[in-house]
């Protein structure tokens, strides 16, 4: 019986998410109320069985750190499973690289997938948001006699990605990075599987430039063992989430509400770990008298005096009496004062709004932070961000992690930002 290991690309900042990857890679980023990215991957693998698991990082990754532990929650703790993070490390004759790509990251760990000893290499990225049976690719992949499987997905948007062109056996016989376009619908999903003696090989040539200049691009290594190994590509029916941007976060937890959600997380059973940085589990969300709740999601811990409607709270928030939450998605410990107003909010953790704030208000302006990923009309608010009693905040603004009352002109208007110059800033 063939063997895997898998690694996972979990380093990321992923600018296009501002002030939520400020202070942690996009891998740690909170869905869906209690879950963050990487927990889809690790939840993945760990139906399938792969229980080795080598997390790539080097980014702010002490929130990961915290949140995977030794993967104990995931069920990858014992003498033949484990998790192991991977960062970048001084080499032995005193020479240090941060990792300059994927594939360099993979190059630098080369000892660890050789001492595996695993017949294979599955590579996935923890950046996206799907439910996936690894085995059935994994199968595929031993059937096929494959040195490299890539898994695909087909999608409207495909130009936005890597495309595949597929023969009738399956085997690859085109990829293109993000054309503009497309051959075909067939969007690589960033997962991977090598055959290991083949990899390490490919990645000596590609990092140490063998055959040309270096390269550290994970795409193109794909592309070289693409016309001299045996390829083939793997077409996932099933949701995948890309959520590179703000605005794609917000639509992506919208698809988790409604009479019938577009994304059932319940039918994936997505593992997360509810107790980074807990002595005890929060208690069950309270409602008071006079609060009201209309489709939306609450977490534990969560205490309702007021109204939320259409909108994802984590654990720990704190609704106040007379308030009224929009369309919202707050992270852990977020307190709404009395009377405040919230619509289109994405709110990082301990985040605290004032009495009678008012948040998401007016029409629309570009955000001059981030045109492009923020255009939805939300406003993006960073950790431990106080916003004053009587605030007015338009829509399409970011606020800065830290930033107090003192920060705050007496209205921001749409498309403005508030930052916090000159603060230390601490990872938390």
């Amino acid at each position: 019986m063939r063997t895997a290991i898998a690694m996972i690309f979990a380093g990321g900042r992923v600018e296009e998410m501002s002030v939520l990857t400020e202070r942690r890679p996009k891998s740690a980023v909170v869905f869906g109320g209690i879950y963050r990215t990487i927990d889809f991957a690790l939840t993945n693998l760990a139906h399938a069985g792969v229980g080795r698991v080598g997390i790539l990082t080097q980014f702010r990754p002490s929130s990961l750190m915290d949140h995977v532990d030794n993967g104990y929650m995931w069920d990858l703790v014992g003498t033949t499973r484990g998790v192991r993070f991977l960062p970048p490390y001084l080499g032995a004759e005193g020479g240090s690289e941060w990792y300059r790509g994927p594939a360099d990251a993979l190059y630098q760990n080369i000892d660890f997938i050789e001492r595996s000893g695993a017949d294979d290499v599955l590579a996935v990225s923890a950046d996206h948001v799907y439910a996936m049976d690894y085995q059935h690719l994994l199968h595929f992949h031993q059937e096929k006699g494959a040195d490299l499987t890539m898994a695909f997905v087909p999608r409207e948007d495909a130009s936005r990605f890597g495309v595949g062109e597929l023969n009738a056996a399956g085997q690859i016989m085109n990829f293109t990075e993000k054309p503009e376009y497309p051959r075909t619908n067939l969007c690589s999903m960033s997962v991977y599987v090598f055959r290991r003696e083949v990899l390490v090989e490919e990645l000596r040539k590609s990092v140490q430039g063998a055959e040309g200049s270096p390269t550290f691009q994970i795409h193109e290594v794909l592309r070289r063992m693409m016309t001299r190994r045996r390829a083939y590509g793997f077409i996932h029916h099933g949701g995948w989430e890309y959520t590179r941007s703000l605005d794609e976060y917000v639509a992506f937890h919208r698809q988790l509400l409604g009479a019938k959600p577009q994304v059932d997380l319940a039918s994936w059973e997505v593992r997360s770990n509810l107790m980074t940085r807990r002595t005890a589990p929060p208690p069950p969300a309270r409602y008071a008298p006079g609060s009201q709740v209309d489709d939306s999601m609450i977490c534990a811990g969560c205490v309702i005096e007021g109204t939320v409607k259409g909108s994802v709270l984590s654990p720990g928030v704190r609704v106040g009496k007379g308030a009224v939450v929009t369309d919202c998605v707050l992270w852990e410990d977020v307190v709404v004062g009395e009377g405040a107003k919230l619509t289109g909010v994405v709110s990082d953790k301990r985040t605290w709004f004032g009495k009678n704030a008012q948040i998401g208000i007016g029409a629309p302006a570009k955000s001059e932070e981030m045109p492009l990923s923020l255009t939805c009309g939300a406003t993006i608010v960073g950790m431990d961000a106080r916003i004053p009693a009587n605030a007015r905040i338009g829509k399409n603004c970011i606020v800065h992690p830290e930033a107090q009352e003192a920060d705050f002109p007496a209205e921001v208007a749409s498309g403005k930002s508030v930052k916090v110059a000159g603060r230390k800033e601490v990872a938390r």
